[in-house]
Formats: C-alpha cells, structure tokens, sequence
C-alpha cells in the first residue's frame, strides 16, 4: 500500500520569513512601496500632526486641508458651495483614511484573527481587509441614508432635477462632508491598489476606482450630488453583506457566511441593479421629462446641465454598470459551485488566495482529495 505525505503546511514565522527575503531580492520601486505600506501608520499620523499642527497654530483654526471651505456668505442654514479649495479637504481625508485602516487592520483586526486562531498569515490579511471595509461601509452606508432621507430625493429621483440648480448647489455641512470624505476615501482607495500587493482583479478595480472618482468628482462640479448620494448608496448596501460574508468564512462560520452571502445576492439584485437602472434612467431620461431639452448652462449660478454633460455622465454611470455585471457573473460562478460542489469560494480579488479560497489553494485541496481517493483504493485492494 503507497502512502500519500500531506504536504506540510507553512507556519507563519516561516511565512513571514519568506517574504522579507522576497522584499530583500525586490527592485527599488518595490521597497520604496513596501516601506510606505510597511510605516502607513507613521508617516499618515506625521502628515496629520502637521496638518492640524498648523491649522491650530498658524491658520487660526480654518485651514483648507482640514475644514469646509466656500461657506455660503449670509446663508441663513449655514451652506456651503462646491469650489476648488474642496481638493485640500479630499486629500487630508484621504491621509487621515490611511492611518484609520492601518490603525484598525494591524492593531484590532490582525491581532484579533490570530487570537481566534487564523493560522494562515495570507487569511488573516485578508480578514483585516475584509473586516475594516465591513466596519467602513456600515458607517458610510448608515451616514448615507441618513443624509438622503433629510433630503428631497429620499425615494424620489425626480427630486434629482426638480429646480435644478437652486437647492441642489447649496449644500449642508452634512452633505458636503459626507460627499468630500466619500471621495477621499475612494482616492485612497486607489492608493492602496497601488502600492499594495497585487490582485488578480487588479485591472478591474482600478477602473472601477477611477471611473467612482469621476463619477464622483463631475456630480459634484455639476451639482449633481443628489444622484451620487443615491448611487453611494446603492454600492454600499450590498458590499457590507460581501465584506461581512468574507469575514465569517475566515474565521470558519461556514453557515452563518451561507445565510449572509445569500443577504448579499439578494441585496446586490435589488440594489447594484434594479435601484441603480431607476437612477440611471432618471439621468438619461427624467431630466428630458423635467429640464427640458434646452443647455441650462450658467456656471455663475451653479447650473451645469446640457444633453451633452447628461450623455457623458450616463455613460460614466454605464461603465460602471458594467463591471457589475462583471462581477455578478463571478458571483453566479459561486452559486453554481455551492449548488453542485458545496463550495463557497469567492470568484473576484480573494482569487489568488493560497489557503483555500481559490485558485492554488484549490489546487492543494484538490491534490489532498485526489491522494485521499488513491489511498481509500489501495486500502480497498489490500483488503
């Protein structure tokens, strides 16, 4: 009878042994990117403790970088306009996500998974990122419709257009720093595509990211910030349930991720999908129906609405559609595995997971079973 040796499974100190003699053999760009994801934790804090530094010393407490700017002059609500000192608040948020998610995955997350007992360095990477884009889309997504429901378009997307643009260019303290922080943390969203480990699906999502941040940034200049609240929304919804399904599998809760993944198709049907193809069809079409087909075009007054700006925010919008259906198609990959395999491996950026999420790790668990099959006919014939 032939016996089949298990390969050995790698220890973390090995694990991580092994990749500082992969950083030590790696050209200058990648240290250079290794130290910056190695030290996000210092150097985002030093960056902060300068911003605020002088914003409490020098700049009297109104410094661009670290307040709203383009308060509306006598505005008896206390609204703000959208101008280009906006780009100073973006960015300091984007620094100020960057120590928030390092804070969170090294110093809660990691340490948390490793308590539980996660043995695979690459599985509890992957719990920290998972588990910190669970806590962030739960707050961005509770903030979100909180905002939206204070507003005229709460379930109503004719209330994107109607008296465009008085109403929609003044914007509450709420809404504006929910939108800036929005885009801040999706610019450091692509910070970390950058300069961290690549994906499998690393193409897709950087377009995703910049087409979000074009998105983003033209709904703002044209003051169009209803319908990307409303967008904001829709993505968010269902990523919790993603991110939250993720979660559960790596620290082993095989059921309770079944039940949250099933939350998940549901909500990404309902929201990625049919709310997103209502607000795309109030772009293209309700505006036609409620501003007519004349270029309401005066940049002093904050209108910014033409056929054409319309079209090319449609197609922003479709684009973006698009890669969700990309992805909706990989998610159909995971339910056709868990109906004919029992299998609930994630299709998209946890790809190339060497522990059993996908990819190599299913080739080693193939292999095991394979050698399990050829052990079980030897004991057979022995028999």
């Amino acid at each position: 009878m032939t016996m089949v040796e298990k390969p050995a499974k790698q220890s973390y100190f090995a694990d991580m042994a092994a990749k500082e003699a992969a950083a030590k053999r790696s050209t200058v760009t990648d240290k250079a990117c290794q130290w910056v994801v190695n030290n996000q934790i210092s150097w985002s804090a030093g960056l902060l403790a300068v911003i605020h530094g002088y914003d409490y010393l020098f700049a009297g407490g109104d410094s661009k970088l670290a307040h709203l700017q383009h308060r509306i002059p006598n505005d008896a609500q206390g609204r703000y306009a959208r101008g280009r000192d906006d780009v100073y608040f973006i960015l300091h948020w984007a620094i100020a996500f960057t120590l928030i998610r390092a804070t969170i995955m090294y110093k809660i997350l990691e340490p948390f998974a490793k308590w539980y007992g996660v043995k695979s360095v690459r599985k509890v990477t992957r719990f920290a990122e998972q588990g910190w884009l669970t806590i962030y889309y739960i707050l961005s997504n509770a903030t979100g419709l909180y905002v939206m429901y204070h507003n005229p378009h709460w379930m109503n997307t004719r209330q994107f257009w109607i008296n465009y643009p008085e109403g929609h260019r003044q914007l509450s303290a709420l809404m504006k720093s929910y939108y800036l922080i929005q885009m801040g943390f999706w610019v450091q969203q692509i910070f970390v595509l950058l300069v961290e480990e690549r994906r499998k699906d690393f193409v897709v999502m950087f377009v995703h990211h910049i087409v979000t941040c074009n998105l983003m940034g033209w709904s703002l200049f044209t003051n169009y910030t209803r319908v990307g609240n409303a967008v904001l929304c829709c993505m968010d919804s269902s990523d919790i349930f993603l991110s939250g399904t993720k979660c559960m599998r790596y620290l082993g809760f095989e059921r309770a991720a079944v039940v949250s993944f099933v939350v998940f198709i549901i909500s990404w049907v309902y929201t990625r999908h049919y709310l997103y193809f209502k607000i795309t069809y109030s772009v293209f079409y309700e505006t036609y129906d409620i501003l007519g087909p004349n270029t309401l075009w005066d940049a002093e007054n904050g209108s910014f609405y033409s056929r054409a700006s319309i079209g090319g925010f449609t197609l922003l919008l479709c684009i973006l559609q698009v890669l969700i259906i990309y992805w909706f198609a990989l998610v159909l990959r995971i339910i056709y595995r868990i109906v004919t395999q029992n299998n609930l491996d994630d299709s998209r950026s946890d790809s190339e997971d060497n522990d059993g999420d996908d990819g190599a790790g299913n080739k080693a668990a193939g292999a095991s079973s394979k050698a399990a099959k050829r052990k079980q006919r030897s004991k057979s014939k022995a028999e």
